[in-house]
């Protein structure tokens, strides 16, 4: 599978990129222990069986994006997944010159 990546360049998809990606949100929340790390070996799993399932040809960064999110919150995971959003925002805002200007951090509420 390849994945299309924001600058429109196509790249071959790497499920460790995602595994990476969501270790450095959950760092900044927990500590991490075998426990943890396979929990969030099992959200990329989900994520990677939700890419097979869509059968887009080609999917976008954005939609790999989406889909952790939604994963992580499905797993419960509120805060990993407001570190990993926020730093998403982050990194859009500085890629379209914003980010000396606006800072993000994002805290969910749940509601019952």
């Amino acid at each position: 599978m390849q994945v299309t990546k924001r600058s429109g360049q196509v790249v071959d998809f790497d499920p460790d990129k995602i595994y990476q990606a969501i270790l450095k949100a959950a760092q900044t929340v927990y500590v991490l222990d075998d426990k943890l790390r396979q929990d969030m070996a099992q959200v990329t799993k989900k994520v990677v069986f939700d890419l097979e399932e869509a059968q887009v040809e080609r999917p976008t960064i954005s939609m790999v994006q989406s889909l952790v999110e939604y994963r992580l919150l499905d797993a419960g995971y509120i805060s990993i997944a407001e570190h990993y959003i926020s730093y998403r925002l982050q990194r859009d805002l500085e890629r379209n010159g914003y980010g000396d200007s606006i800072n993000v951090h994002l805290r969910f509420d749940q509601v019952k």
